[in-house]
């Protein structure tokens, strides 16, 4: 065997793997598109004594499996949960969703998604809260109420303000606020704090991390 002809069995092994690696990719993301098998479970999460359904990490490329969930609690929906209440007495109510919520899971290079269905009986009831924190341009205060968020200094100088239609959330290793005006602002949490669940609910989640 000449050196060409080895050269080009090389060359024609190479692009065969290629073509196979690409043929492959296809079959496995049309197959991942219709998908019909959810591949994440749930569990209730609670914001003081509400409850909230959220699901275990999603890639987030994953169309299909956020429109499974979608589909499995749709707006306006019925779920059935378990509640404790003021005697301690844990009863099952049938609550109705009012809203999906998508958050950021995990870091980088390896970031997910959780998704989160949240329920009309709950809705709007957070409001007003006031959270300390610390955080860029002075921030020390984050106010939210019906209409919005509203960051203030130590001076109570308005530093950030967003309705909750524009609101852009990123929640990794601290909070990112964005929306507005245009203003992007930062501020250090604690994971699962009631700030972070708030956010998740009624803002829009914008990967601004990594």
């Amino acid at each position: 065997m000449s050196d060409d002809t080895g050269i080009l069995l090389f060359l024609a092994a190479g692009a065969l793997v290629l073509v196979l690696i690409v043929v492959f990719g296809v079959l496995s993301s049309r197959k991942k598109n219709k998908a019909t098998t959810r591949t994440w479970s749930v569990r209730t999460g609670w914001i003081g004594e509400q409850p909230f359904l959220e699901s275990s990490d999603l890639a987030p490329d994953d169309k299909r499996q956020e429109e499974l969930f979608r589909q499995t609690y749709p707006i306006g929906g019925t779920v059935t949960v378990a509640i404790t209440d003021d005697q301690g007495e844990r009863a099952e109510h049938e609550v109705h969703v009012s809203r999906i919520g998508r958050s950021l899971r995990a870091g980088f290079p390896q970031a997910k998604i959780g998704l989160s269905a949240y329920f009309r009986e709950w809705e709007g009831s957070e409001f007003p809260a006031v959270f300390p924190v610390k955080g860029s341009d002075k921030i020390v205060e984050i106010a939210l109420d019906a209409d919005g968020v509203t960051a203030r200094d130590a001076a109570g100088t308005t530093v950030f303000t967003s309705p909750w239609s524009t609101l852009l959330f990123s929640n990794g290793p601290d909070i990112v606020l964005a929306g507005g005006t245009g203003k992007t602002v930062r501020v250090e949490y604690k994971d699962g704090d009631a700030l972070e669940e708030l956010l998740i609910k009624y803002g829009t989640l914008k990967q601004m991390h990594f």
